[in-house]
């Protein structure tokens, strides 16, 4: 298939790269040295967004607050393209696919649940997608053969597919995603604020693994938490519950209290796995 990416950055470059190996892949991307880097990597590259038609998918890869202006530049021009997009909260994308002028336009979600703490296409490879879940998402503009289409995308990338609903994504997101990273924060500030000299020195790999998403780009991180923000403040409403749970039993004194809480997260934890 020929697959255009709009947006050449950790997660649309690295689609770009794990999808080349099986499709003829076209990329675009804003910035002139991103598009230079990308065309170093072996990726066939655009100066227009324009350029990515005609496809038989463009996949929209941009930062989230671009995601849906994008799609609007391409529906009225789409034809038989599928358009797919990875934007991390789902609210923007329903409502323009519910009321996109293009009646004949397709609109799926097609959102990896993958990341890491660098950004841009230099830390963009292949392997960050293998084996992570791709959340697929219908929209009011999609069908079937769209649906089977992002399907195939996802595991071409080597992803692993769920379907699920843009309300049931945005929940599970503000839980996998945004309050993870509000954690981080939290940790982070708290350590730097409490630890006199280098935490580095002094931390071991359990306050690095914790602390790893306070390193995401404050734009990025922002733009998910109010975007989500009402998904977001339910789950955190639900961890302080439980923080505030904790604070009671040591408080108190109250051992079973604290190993019964404790225990409760394990047997969660080790259903994850």
């Amino acid at each position: 298939m020929n697959i255009g990416v709009a947006g050449l950055g950790l997660i649309g470059g690295s689609l770009a790269l794990a999808l080349k190996e099986r499709h003829h892949v076209t990329g675009f991307d804003t910035d002139p040295k991103t598009r230079e880097a990308a065309r170093a990597a072996g990726i066939d590259v655009v100066a227009m967004l324009d350029a990515l038609l005609p496809a038989d998918a463009v996949i929209v890869a941009t930062p989230m607050d671009a995601v849906v202006p994008t799609l609007v530049l391409l529906a009225p021009r789409a034809g038989t393209a599928v358009l797919l997009d990875v934007a991390s909260v789902r609210g923007a994308v329903e409502t323009f696919a519910a009321s996109a002028p293009a009646a004949d336009c397709r609109i799926v979600g097609l959102h990896p649940m993958a990341g890491r703490s660098g950004a841009g296409f230099g830390a963009a490879s292949a392997e960050l997608l293998k084996g992570r879940p791709f959340l697929v998402v219908p929209t009011a503009r999609s069908d079937a053969a769209a649906m089977a289409l992002a399907g195939t995308l996802a595991r071409d990338a080597g992803g692993e597919v769920t379907v699920c609903s843009a309300a049931q994504h945005d929940r599970i997101v503000a839980v996998l995603s945004a309050v993870p990273l509000t954690f981080a924060a939290a940790l982070a500030l708290t350590g730097a604020e409490t630890v006199n000299g280098n935490l580095a020195s002094l931390s071991g790999p359990g306050f690095g693994d914790s602390t790893r998403l306070a390193l995401t780009a404050p734009e990025l991180g922002s733009a998910m938490l109010l975007a989500n923000g009402e998904n977001v403040r339910a789950a955190l409403t639900r961890a302080r519950a439980i923080l505030d749970e904790v604070d009671r039993a040591i408080a108190s004194g109250d051992a079973a209290a604290l190993n019964a809480i404790l225990e409760r997260a394990a047997q969660a934890r080790r259903a994850l796995s």
